[in-house]
């Protein structure tokens, strides 16, 4: 079975099947609480209930019964909605870490701070993003793709796709660490939220530095030496912070020996150790140099909400973790380190239930509805590419898209178009999931095929079909099909080869007659 996806497709799945797991998951919550004489206080929340879910929730009303995508005459409300989802996220969090009051005093009112402070960031990057259009001649929207690519992860998350179970009971923590008890539904589905609606807000801040390239290069047809400011470079306490941060996101939790154990602790208590991986360190400190919008992404919400700057962590070897310090340490080390590692290319993925990989997968396939100025398909209107999902699990991903090129008369912009495809998508498919120390260890298959539909020749209908794929065992492909491609395939064959020759991963090019 396939699920074809867009905004009402998704929306409609949230709004029907998945809220009634949603509220099988919220009576279960209901019902353990009051078997502990407790109850959830007046002001709880979680990013699915149903003022966002409901049948006349927020996300129904945003599309008539006609539309399939999101008109962007939507903008504000979308704004409205990336606010309120944060805030229920935060609040979902908060009343789920035992530290807090909130479990036993159902009184005290849960706040989300530093939202908004976040939220006026988030405004200024609304208005700044009109500008980034001229950054690149590849830059694409980001406030609509933060909330379509949530709703693809949720979709994900809850679809029981090919399994008799939803992929949200298999996640785990990235670099194979181990919870030192259970991350619940609500506090997973709060983790996701809120990498999927930040992953870019470092993008204004990486691009700007390109915007103030090229404008270099402009003024330099009147002033042949101008004085522009290009120095991005961090000094003195931000660049404290930053390392701090990174060592937060590189560290992993070691469980204490008995013998390690603070005296007067209690024996049935787990203690643990926080040790700093150097290999994640260099890499997101590299991905911090290079002003990555990722890294920067987790620095910006780390200092603007409180959430993170109380984070227990401390950069002393000697330092004991109770239990629910280091459970509550990892649900805000998987937060950060997704939205971080997913502009790291020199961070690989091993296992495809983690944050990171979802991060990577749904912010990859999310294509359909983009503005651009000059993207990946040249030749394209914005309802010019539809995604279908094959298969989704643990074990396998598979997905289909389909790319309208009919306008399209030159076969040249096809070739350069096949060319992006290879040097963007599969090379960087490669290089996320490559091999390396621990490739015995992958567990999964990643397989995707790109329909190309081309200007037919009267009746003959014109189709150029590339499958790539990243075999768990076998060996990694990229094949063209030009059987459906009339007379022209040896010529496309020369010229797609002529393109890819000298790139890398040139010799996984195949192609089918």
């Amino acid at each position: 079975m396939s699920y074809k996806i867009n905004d009402k497709t998704l929306i409609n799945e949230m709004c029907s099947d998945i809220r009634k797991t949603v509220q099988a998951q919220y009576k279960v919550l209901e019902d353990t609480l009051k078997e502990r004489g407790q109850q959830l206080p007046d002001d709880f929340a979680h990013p699915l209930d149903d003022e966002i879910v409901g049948k006349d929730g927020i996300l129904a009303k945003l599309l008539s019964d006609r539309d399939t995508a999101i008109s962007y005459s939507k903008a504000g409300k979308l704004d409205d909605l990336w606010r309120l989802l944060l805030n229920k996220s935060i609040v979902c969090l908060r009343y789920y870490d035992t530290r807090e009051p909130f479990q036993s005093n159902p009184n005290k009112a849960i706040v989300a701070y530093g939202i908004d402070k976040l939220n006026e960031y988030h405004q200024r990057y609304t208005e700044f993003e009109g500008l980034m259009y001229g950054s690149s001649a590849y830059y694409r929207d980001h406030v609509f793709h933060a909330i379509r690519v949530w709703m693809l992860g949720i979709f994900c998350l809850l679809k029981k796709m090919n399994e008799d179970q939803p992929f949200i009971e298999k996640l785990t923590l990235d670099g194979g660490a181990e919870p030192p008890s259970k991350i619940g539904f609500f506090e997973y589905i709060s983790m996701w939220t809120i990498i999927a609606l930040c992953h870019d807000l470092g993008y204004p801040l990486e691009k700007a530095e390109q915007i103030l390239d090229k404008t270099r290069k402009m003024m330099r047809e009147f002033v042949p030496s101008p004085n522009i400011w290009n120095n991005f470079g961090y000094s003195g306490t931000q660049d404290n912070i930053n390392e701090y941060v990174l060592k937060f996101i590189s560290t992993k939790m070691k469980k204490t020996t008995a013998s390690e154990k603070l005296d007067g602790a209690d024996e049935s208590e787990n203690e643990f150790w926080g040790r700093i991986q150097p290999k994640y360190y260099l890499k997101y400190a590299k991905s911090l140099e290079g002003f990555q919008h990722g890294i920067i992404s987790t620095i910006i919400i780390y200092k603007m909400l409180l959430y993170f700057l109380e984070s227990d962590f401390n950069l002393n070897d000697d330092y004991i973790y109770k239990n629910e310090d280091a459970r509550q340490f990892y649900i805000r080390r998987e937060i950060l380190r997704a939205i971080a590692a997913h502009t790291c290319p020199d961070a690989y993925n091993i296992h495809i239930t983690t944050f990171p990989s979802l991060l990577f997968l749904c912010d990859e396939f999310q294509e359909w509805g983009r503005k651009t100025w000059n993207e990946l398909y040249t030749g394209l209107k914005e309802d010019s590419i539809s995604l279908e999902i094959e298969k989704f699990c643990c074990e396998e991903v598979n997905i289909q898209e389909t790319i309208n090129l009919d306008s399209v008369e030159e076969a040249e912009i096809v070739v350069q178009n096949i060319s992006r495809v290879f040097e963007r998508q599969y090379s960087l498919y490669k290089t996320t999931f490559r091999d390396g120390q621990y490739t015995a260890k992958r567990d999964f298959t990643l397989a995707k095929t790109m329909i190309f539909s081309l200007k037919d020749d009267g009746a003959e209908k014109r189709e150029i079909i590339i499958r790539f794929g990243l075999p768990k065992s076998e060996a990694s492909y990229f094949e063209v099909d030009l059987s459906n491609i009339g007379d022209e395939k040896e010529t496309y064959k020369e010229s797609i080869s002529k393109k890819i020759l000298k790139k890398m991963y040139s010799k996984d090019l195949q192609f089918k007659m």
